[in-house]
Protein backbone atom coordinates (compact mmCIF):
# COMPACT_ATOMS: atom_id res chain seq x y z
CA UNK A 1 0.00 0.00 0.00
CA UNK A 2 1.81 3.23 -1.15
CA UNK A 3 1.90 6.23 1.49
CA UNK A 4 -1.25 8.12 -0.11
CA UNK A 5 -3.13 5.23 1.02
CA UNK A 6 -1.61 4.56 4.15
CA UNK A 7 -2.81 8.09 5.37
CA UNK A 8 -6.49 7.70 3.96
CA UNK A 9 -6.79 4.65 5.96
CA UNK A 10 -4.88 6.12 8.75
CA UNK A 11 -7.03 9.69 8.56
CA UNK A 12 -10.48 8.40 7.38
CA UNK A 13 -10.87 4.99 8.32
CA UNK A 14 -9.65 4.37 12.04
CA UNK A 15 -11.11 6.91 13.44
CA UNK A 16 -14.59 6.74 12.01
CA UNK A 17 -14.15 10.03 11.30
CA UNK A 18 -16.17 12.16 7.99
CA UNK A 19 -18.61 12.30 6.96
CA UNK A 20 -22.29 11.00 5.32
CA UNK A 21 -25.08 12.62 6.35
CA UNK A 22 -28.00 10.13 7.57
CA UNK A 23 -30.57 10.72 9.86
CA UNK A 24 -28.62 9.58 12.62
CA UNK A 25 -26.17 11.85 11.59
CA UNK A 26 -22.62 12.61 10.26
CA UNK A 27 -20.60 9.44 10.05
CA UNK A 28 -17.34 8.52 7.59
CA UNK A 29 -18.93 6.74 4.97
CA UNK A 30 -16.57 3.48 4.95
CA UNK A 31 -15.43 0.72 2.24
CA UNK A 32 -13.08 -2.21 2.59
CA UNK A 33 -10.06 -1.26 5.04
CA UNK A 34 -7.33 -2.92 2.95
CA UNK A 35 -8.26 -1.19 -0.16
CA UNK A 36 -9.61 2.05 0.68
CA UNK A 37 -8.91 5.10 -1.82
CA UNK A 38 -9.66 9.00 -1.38
CA UNK A 39 -12.02 8.76 -4.36
CA UNK A 40 -14.08 6.31 -1.85
CA UNK A 41 -14.76 8.81 0.45
CA UNK A 42 -17.81 11.18 -0.37
CA UNK A 43 -19.63 14.06 1.72
CA UNK A 44 -23.47 13.61 0.87
CA UNK A 45 -24.77 15.84 -0.45
CA UNK A 46 -22.19 17.86 -1.22
CA UNK A 47 -19.94 17.46 -4.56
CA UNK A 48 -16.88 18.64 -1.95
CA UNK A 49 -14.28 15.47 -2.43
CA UNK A 50 -11.56 16.85 -0.88
CA UNK A 51 -9.48 14.20 0.85
CA UNK A 52 -9.35 15.08 5.29
CA UNK A 53 -5.54 15.23 6.49
CA UNK A 54 -4.09 15.74 9.83
CA UNK A 55 -1.71 18.80 10.52
CA UNK A 56 0.39 19.43 13.48
CA UNK A 57 0.97 22.79 15.06
CA UNK A 58 3.96 24.08 17.43
CA UNK A 59 4.03 27.35 18.65
CA UNK A 60 3.64 29.33 15.40
CA UNK A 61 4.62 26.03 12.93
CA UNK A 62 2.31 24.02 10.61
CA UNK A 63 3.18 20.83 9.85
CA UNK A 64 1.03 18.92 7.08
CA UNK A 65 1.12 15.22 8.13
CA UNK A 66 2.56 13.08 4.99
CA UNK A 67 3.19 9.63 7.33
CA UNK A 68 2.92 8.47 10.77
CA UNK A 69 4.51 9.11 12.92
CA UNK A 70 5.07 13.13 12.30
CA UNK A 71 6.80 15.45 14.51
CA UNK A 72 8.47 18.62 14.17
CA UNK A 73 12.59 18.51 13.95
CA UNK A 74 12.96 19.27 17.80
CA UNK A 75 10.89 16.43 18.64
CA UNK A 76 8.56 18.28 21.02
CA UNK A 77 5.12 17.59 19.31
CA UNK A 78 4.73 14.18 17.45
CA UNK A 79 1.77 12.08 16.27
CA UNK A 80 1.66 8.51 16.22
CA UNK A 81 -0.60 5.61 16.38
CA UNK A 82 -1.89 4.22 18.93
CA UNK A 83 -4.02 1.18 20.16
CA UNK A 84 -8.37 1.43 20.70
CA UNK A 85 -9.76 -1.94 20.30
CA UNK A 86 -6.69 -3.18 18.34
CA UNK A 87 -3.40 -1.94 17.47
CA UNK A 88 -3.06 0.93 15.08
CA UNK A 89 -7.29 2.32 15.37
CA UNK A 90 -6.38 5.66 17.28
CA UNK A 91 -4.30 8.63 17.19
CA UNK A 92 -1.81 9.41 19.94
CA UNK A 93 -0.85 13.35 20.40
CA UNK A 94 2.51 14.02 22.66
CA UNK A 95 3.85 17.64 23.65
CA UNK A 96 6.40 19.13 25.81
CA UNK A 97 7.77 22.30 26.17
CA UNK A 98 5.28 23.51 23.60
CA UNK A 99 3.35 27.20 24.83
CA UNK A 100 1.04 26.06 21.89
CA UNK A 101 0.50 23.25 20.41
CA UNK A 102 -1.94 20.53 18.80
CA UNK A 103 -3.49 19.24 15.78
CA UNK A 104 -6.14 19.37 13.64
CA UNK A 105 -8.12 17.71 10.83
CA UNK A 106 -7.88 20.63 7.21
CA UNK A 107 -8.01 20.32 3.40
CA UNK A 108 -11.78 20.34 3.24
CA UNK A 109 -14.94 21.84 3.98
CA UNK A 110 -17.89 20.69 5.65
CA UNK A 111 -21.38 22.38 5.60
CA UNK A 112 -23.02 21.63 9.43
CA UNK A 113 -25.60 23.90 9.15
CA UNK A 114 -28.11 21.74 9.88
CA UNK A 115 -25.87 20.07 12.63
CA UNK A 116 -26.36 23.42 14.83
CA UNK A 117 -29.44 23.03 16.64
CA UNK A 118 -29.28 19.39 18.22
CA UNK A 119 -26.20 17.89 17.04
CA UNK A 120 -23.22 16.28 18.68
CA UNK A 121 -19.55 15.95 18.36
CA UNK A 122 -18.44 12.70 19.42
CA UNK A 123 -15.03 10.98 20.11
CA UNK A 124 -13.41 8.50 22.38
CA UNK A 125 -10.61 10.13 24.52
CA UNK A 126 -7.52 8.80 26.84
CA UNK A 127 -5.63 10.67 28.93
CA UNK A 128 -2.26 9.75 29.70
CA UNK A 129 -1.14 12.73 31.06
CA UNK A 130 -1.76 16.74 31.99
CA UNK A 131 -1.02 17.83 34.60
CA UNK A 132 1.50 20.45 33.20
CA UNK A 133 -0.67 20.87 30.24
CA UNK A 134 -3.41 22.39 28.28
CA UNK A 135 -6.45 20.62 26.28
CA UNK A 136 -9.23 23.01 24.29
CA UNK A 137 -11.38 21.45 21.68
CA UNK A 138 -12.22 23.97 18.84
CA UNK A 139 -14.52 23.81 15.59
CA UNK A 140 -13.19 26.52 12.78
CA UNK A 141 -15.72 27.33 10.60
CA UNK A 142 -13.90 29.84 7.33
CA UNK A 143 -15.44 33.04 9.56
CA UNK A 144 -15.42 33.50 13.35
CA UNK A 145 -15.49 30.04 15.01
CA UNK A 146 -13.08 31.64 17.87
CA UNK A 147 -14.61 29.26 20.96
CA UNK A 148 -12.16 27.14 22.78
CA UNK A 149 -14.11 24.30 24.52
CA UNK A 150 -11.58 23.64 28.07
CA UNK A 151 -11.58 20.27 28.14
CA UNK A 152 -8.22 20.72 30.59
CA UNK A 153 -10.22 20.07 34.47
CA UNK A 154 -12.28 17.35 32.68
CA UNK A 155 -8.74 15.95 31.65
CA UNK A 156 -7.13 16.09 34.91
CA UNK A 157 -9.87 14.23 36.59
CA UNK A 158 -10.17 11.40 34.01
CA UNK A 159 -6.41 11.33 33.58
CA UNK A 160 -5.14 7.21 33.71
CA UNK A 161 -8.46 6.36 33.47
CA UNK A 162 -8.49 4.22 29.91
CA UNK A 163 -10.82 5.58 27.00
CA UNK A 164 -13.59 7.81 27.77
CA UNK A 165 -16.76 8.95 25.05
CA UNK A 166 -17.42 12.33 25.19
CA UNK A 167 -20.38 13.84 23.42
CA UNK A 168 -20.28 17.53 23.57
CA UNK A 169 -23.56 19.78 22.18
CA UNK A 170 -22.27 21.61 18.81
CA UNK A 171 -23.72 24.53 20.08
CA UNK A 172 -21.15 24.73 23.03
CA UNK A 173 -18.68 25.17 20.43
CA UNK A 174 -19.86 27.21 18.30
CA UNK A 175 -21.48 30.90 18.59
CA UNK A 176 -25.20 32.14 16.90
CA UNK A 177 -23.26 33.97 14.64
CA UNK A 178 -20.93 31.34 13.04
CA UNK A 179 -20.80 30.43 9.90
CA UNK A 180 -21.36 26.68 9.31
CA UNK A 181 -21.37 26.59 5.98
CA UNK A 182 -17.82 26.32 5.25
CA UNK A 183 -16.09 24.58 8.50
CA UNK A 184 -12.46 23.56 7.04
CA UNK A 185 -11.34 22.19 10.43
CA UNK A 186 -14.05 19.96 11.94
CA UNK A 187 -11.90 18.65 14.63
CA UNK A 188 -8.82 20.94 16.52
CA UNK A 189 -7.52 19.69 19.78
CA UNK A 190 -5.66 22.63 21.30
CA UNK A 191 -2.91 21.76 23.60
CA UNK A 192 -0.06 23.43 25.20
CA UNK A 193 2.75 22.68 27.80
CA UNK A 194 3.51 18.73 28.49
CA UNK A 195 0.81 16.27 28.19
CA UNK A 196 0.59 12.83 26.11
CA UNK A 197 -3.62 11.99 24.74
CA UNK A 198 -4.83 9.25 22.06
CA UNK A 199 -8.37 9.92 20.22
CA UNK A 200 -10.39 7.74 18.04
CA UNK A 201 -13.61 7.93 16.31
CA UNK A 202 -14.33 11.29 15.49
CA UNK A 203 -18.17 11.88 14.19
CA UNK A 204 -20.97 14.42 14.00
CA UNK A 205 -24.51 13.72 14.74
CA UNK A 206 -27.32 15.43 13.92
CA UNK A 207 -29.60 14.26 16.82
CA UNK A 208 -27.14 13.59 19.40
CA UNK A 209 -27.05 12.99 23.19
CA UNK A 210 -24.33 15.13 25.32
CA UNK A 211 -22.87 14.03 28.50
CA UNK A 212 -20.65 17.38 29.01
CA UNK A 213 -21.42 20.37 30.09
CA UNK A 214 -22.40 23.27 28.34
CA UNK A 215 -21.35 26.63 30.44
CA UNK A 216 -22.51 30.03 29.06
CA UNK A 217 -19.97 32.74 28.45
CA UNK A 218 -21.69 34.33 31.08
CA UNK A 219 -22.09 31.87 33.61
CA UNK A 220 -18.07 31.14 32.50
CA UNK A 221 -17.04 34.85 33.51
CA UNK A 222 -19.21 34.97 36.56
CA UNK A 223 -18.15 31.91 38.41
CA UNK A 224 -15.63 32.74 41.14
CA UNK A 225 -12.91 30.28 40.22
CA UNK A 226 -9.44 30.10 40.84
CA UNK A 227 -7.25 30.57 37.50
CA UNK A 228 -6.12 26.63 36.49
CA UNK A 229 -3.96 26.72 34.03
CA UNK A 230 -0.49 24.41 34.07
CA UNK A 231 2.09 27.18 34.02
CA UNK A 232 -0.32 28.99 37.24
CA UNK A 233 -0.67 26.45 39.51
CA UNK A 234 2.79 26.61 40.96
CA UNK A 235 3.00 30.50 41.94
CA UNK A 236 -1.21 31.49 41.83
CA UNK A 237 -2.77 30.26 45.44
CA UNK A 238 0.82 31.60 47.02
CA UNK A 239 0.94 34.72 45.65
CA UNK A 240 -2.92 34.63 46.55
CA UNK A 241 -1.77 33.99 50.15
CA UNK A 242 0.71 36.44 49.97
CA UNK A 243 -1.44 39.15 49.13
CA UNK A 244 -4.18 38.21 51.74
CA UNK A 245 -1.63 38.38 54.56
CA UNK A 246 -0.71 41.88 53.16
CA UNK A 247 -4.35 42.91 53.15
CA UNK A 248 -5.00 41.99 56.55
CA UNK A 249 -2.58 44.41 57.53
CA UNK A 250 -4.67 47.31 56.16
CA UNK A 251 -2.42 49.79 55.09
CA UNK A 252 -3.25 49.78 51.27
CA UNK A 253 -3.97 53.80 50.58
CA UNK A 254 -4.43 52.47 46.28
CA UNK A 255 -5.59 49.23 45.04
CA UNK A 256 -4.42 48.17 41.76
CA UNK A 257 -6.98 45.09 40.24
CA UNK A 258 -6.57 43.41 37.28
CA UNK A 259 -4.34 40.44 35.24
CA UNK A 260 -0.93 40.35 33.85
CA UNK A 261 -0.83 43.84 32.52
CA UNK A 262 -1.66 45.12 36.47
CA UNK A 263 1.14 42.44 37.51
CA UNK A 264 3.65 44.21 35.52
CA UNK A 265 3.64 46.55 37.52
CA UNK A 266 5.64 44.82 39.71
CA UNK A 267 8.17 44.36 37.15
CA UNK A 268 8.69 45.78 33.96
CA UNK A 269 6.90 48.30 35.08
CA UNK A 270 8.20 48.11 38.68
CA UNK A 271 10.83 51.65 37.94
CA UNK A 272 8.06 53.98 36.73
CA UNK A 273 5.96 53.26 39.42
CA UNK A 274 8.83 53.95 41.89
CA UNK A 275 9.79 57.10 39.83
CA UNK A 276 5.44 58.10 40.13
CA UNK A 277 4.15 56.02 43.07
CA UNK A 278 6.97 55.49 45.57
CA UNK A 279 5.07 57.55 48.19
CA UNK A 280 2.02 55.60 47.83
CA UNK A 281 0.85 52.54 49.96
CA UNK A 282 -0.38 50.12 47.33
CA UNK A 283 -1.44 46.52 46.78
CA UNK A 284 -1.19 45.38 43.93
CA UNK A 285 -3.96 42.73 42.77
CA UNK A 286 -2.31 42.01 39.37
CA UNK A 287 -2.27 38.22 38.21
CA UNK A 288 -0.78 36.93 34.85
CA UNK A 289 -3.69 35.00 32.76
CA UNK A 290 -6.31 36.10 35.42
CA UNK A 291 -9.96 36.25 33.17
CA UNK A 292 -13.12 38.13 35.86
CA UNK A 293 -14.25 34.47 37.39
CA UNK A 294 -10.44 34.50 38.68
CA UNK A 295 -10.34 38.08 40.24
CA UNK A 296 -14.32 37.29 41.77
CA UNK A 297 -13.01 34.24 43.63
CA UNK A 298 -9.71 36.22 45.07
CA UNK A 299 -11.82 39.17 46.38
CA UNK A 300 -14.37 36.83 47.54
CA UNK A 301 -11.38 34.80 49.61
CA UNK A 302 -9.84 37.60 51.58
CA UNK A 303 -7.77 39.84 49.36
CA UNK A 304 -9.29 43.04 50.39
CA UNK A 305 -8.81 42.06 53.96
CA UNK A 306 -9.01 44.60 56.73
CA UNK A 307 -7.88 47.29 53.89
CA UNK A 308 -9.94 50.78 53.73
CA UNK A 309 -8.05 52.36 50.51
CA UNK A 310 -8.71 55.58 49.04
CA UNK A 311 -8.86 54.51 45.36
CA UNK A 312 -9.31 51.50 43.89
CA UNK A 313 -8.02 51.13 40.00
CA UNK A 314 -9.24 48.22 37.82
CA UNK A 315 -8.55 46.54 34.08
CA UNK A 316 -10.13 43.16 33.96
CA UNK A 317 -11.05 41.37 30.84
CA UNK A 318 -8.74 41.01 28.03
CA UNK A 319 -7.77 37.42 28.93
CA UNK A 320 -11.82 36.45 28.61
CA UNK A 321 -11.13 37.69 25.36
CA UNK A 322 -7.67 35.68 24.31
CA UNK A 323 -8.64 32.50 26.26
CA UNK A 324 -12.18 32.17 25.14
CA UNK A 325 -13.31 34.90 23.41
CA UNK A 326 -16.21 35.32 25.66
CA UNK A 327 -19.07 37.72 24.58
CA UNK A 328 -18.46 41.55 25.72
CA UNK A 329 -21.94 41.39 27.22
CA UNK A 330 -19.93 38.30 29.20
CA UNK A 331 -16.67 40.51 30.59
CA UNK A 332 -19.37 42.90 31.32
CA UNK A 333 -21.54 40.81 33.60
CA UNK A 334 -17.93 39.16 35.29
CA UNK A 335 -16.72 43.07 35.84
CA UNK A 336 -20.15 43.96 37.37
CA UNK A 337 -20.09 41.30 39.90
CA UNK A 338 -16.94 42.30 40.45
CA UNK A 339 -17.72 45.73 41.10
CA UNK A 340 -20.69 44.49 43.28
CA UNK A 341 -17.61 42.29 45.36
CA UNK A 342 -15.47 46.06 45.62
CA UNK A 343 -18.99 48.40 46.53
CA UNK A 344 -19.68 45.94 49.38
CA UNK A 345 -16.31 45.15 50.81
CA UNK A 346 -14.96 48.96 50.42
CA UNK A 347 -17.90 50.97 50.50
CA UNK A 348 -16.03 54.39 50.87
CA UNK A 349 -13.29 53.74 48.31
CA UNK A 350 -13.55 55.71 45.04
CA UNK A 351 -13.26 52.60 41.76
CA UNK A 352 -11.86 53.75 38.51
CA UNK A 353 -12.16 51.36 35.98
CA UNK A 354 -10.25 51.55 33.02
CA UNK A 355 -10.94 50.60 29.09
CA UNK A 356 -9.12 47.50 28.60
CA UNK A 357 -5.85 48.44 26.52
CA UNK A 358 -5.37 47.77 23.17
CA UNK A 359 -4.17 44.40 21.69
CA UNK A 360 -2.63 43.02 18.18
CA UNK A 361 -1.74 45.30 15.87
CA UNK A 362 -5.02 46.38 13.76
CA UNK A 363 -7.33 48.27 14.98
CA UNK A 364 -9.65 46.01 13.45
CA UNK A 365 -8.33 43.03 14.48
CA UNK A 366 -11.12 40.02 16.26
CA UNK A 367 -10.14 40.74 19.68
CA UNK A 368 -9.64 44.45 19.91
CA UNK A 369 -13.01 44.48 18.28
CA UNK A 370 -14.27 42.09 21.24
CA UNK A 371 -12.21 44.14 24.13
CA UNK A 372 -13.60 47.87 22.46
CA UNK A 373 -16.98 46.60 22.78
CA UNK A 374 -16.88 45.22 26.23
CA UNK A 375 -15.02 48.45 27.43
CA UNK A 376 -18.17 50.70 25.90
CA UNK A 377 -20.43 47.81 28.71
CA UNK A 378 -17.97 48.91 30.81
CA UNK A 379 -18.37 52.43 30.44
CA UNK A 380 -21.82 52.22 30.63
CA UNK A 381 -22.02 50.23 34.40
CA UNK A 382 -19.39 53.01 35.33
CA UNK A 383 -21.99 55.77 35.03
CA UNK A 384 -24.41 53.81 35.90
CA UNK A 385 -22.89 53.18 39.29
CA UNK A 386 -21.44 56.70 39.65
CA UNK A 387 -17.84 54.77 39.36
CA UNK A 388 -15.00 56.93 37.72
CA UNK A 389 -13.92 56.01 34.45
CA UNK A 390 -10.82 56.82 31.74
CA UNK A 391 -9.40 56.03 28.24
CA UNK A 392 -6.40 56.49 27.14
CA UNK A 393 -6.04 53.77 24.88
CA UNK A 394 -4.63 56.64 22.04
CA UNK A 395 -1.80 57.27 23.85
CA UNK A 396 -0.55 53.67 23.46
CA UNK A 397 -1.44 53.78 19.62
CA UNK A 398 -0.48 55.57 16.08
CA UNK A 399 -2.54 57.94 14.18
CA UNK A 400 -4.35 55.26 12.23
CA UNK A 401 -4.93 52.99 15.38
CA UNK A 402 -2.05 50.27 14.80
CA UNK A 403 0.03 49.22 17.85
CA UNK A 404 3.53 48.76 17.64
CA UNK A 405 5.50 46.05 19.33
CA UNK A 406 7.66 49.04 20.47
CA UNK A 407 5.13 50.04 22.59
CA UNK A 408 4.29 46.26 23.32
CA UNK A 409 6.42 43.48 22.13
CA UNK A 410 4.06 40.94 22.01
CA UNK A 411 0.99 42.86 21.29
CA UNK A 412 -0.77 42.59 24.21
CA UNK A 413 1.98 44.11 27.64
CA UNK A 414 3.13 47.23 27.52
CA UNK A 415 6.92 47.78 28.10
CA UNK A 416 8.29 50.68 30.10
CA UNK A 417 7.27 53.40 27.50
CA UNK A 418 4.01 52.08 28.27
CA UNK A 419 3.66 51.74 31.85
CA UNK A 420 4.71 55.40 31.45
CA UNK A 421 1.88 56.30 29.33
CA UNK A 422 0.21 54.80 32.48
CA UNK A 423 1.38 56.44 34.74
CA UNK A 424 0.86 59.97 33.56
CA UNK A 425 -2.69 59.06 32.88
CA UNK A 426 -2.94 57.64 36.04
CA UNK A 427 -1.27 60.14 38.49
CA UNK A 428 -3.88 63.06 38.28
CA UNK A 429 -6.42 60.21 39.80
CA UNK A 430 -3.61 59.20 43.22
CA UNK A 431 -3.09 62.71 43.14
CA UNK A 432 -6.77 64.02 43.53
CA UNK A 433 -8.07 60.72 45.79
CA UNK A 434 -4.97 59.19 47.92
CA UNK A 435 -2.59 62.09 48.08
CA UNK A 436 -5.45 65.02 47.89
CA UNK A 437 -3.26 67.62 47.39
CA UNK A 438 -5.17 71.12 49.14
Amino acid sequence: MGTQSRICLIVLVCYSLLFACSNQGVTLSRANQQEISIKQIELVNSSNRAPWKLALVANEQQLLVDELPAQFANGKVMLDLAAYLKENDALQLHFNEAWSSGTYFTNGSLDLRDYRQEGTLEFDLKIDQIEKGKLDLIVNCEMHCTKAYRLREWAQTHQQQGWQHLSIDLSCLIDDADDLSHVHRPFQLSTGGEGQIAFANVRFKAQGHSNMPCPSAIELATTPSTLNEYWSVEWWLPRHNQKVAQAKQGSAELIMIGDSITHGWENEGKEVWNKHFADIKTLNLGYSGDRTENVIWRLQHGELGNTEPALVVMMIGTNNTGHRMDSPQAIAAGVTKIVDELQQQLPQAKILLLEIFPRDAEPDSAMRLNNQVASDLIAELAKKRGLLFANFNADFLSVNGTLTKEMMPDLLHPKALGYEIWAKQLRPFVDQYVRKKE
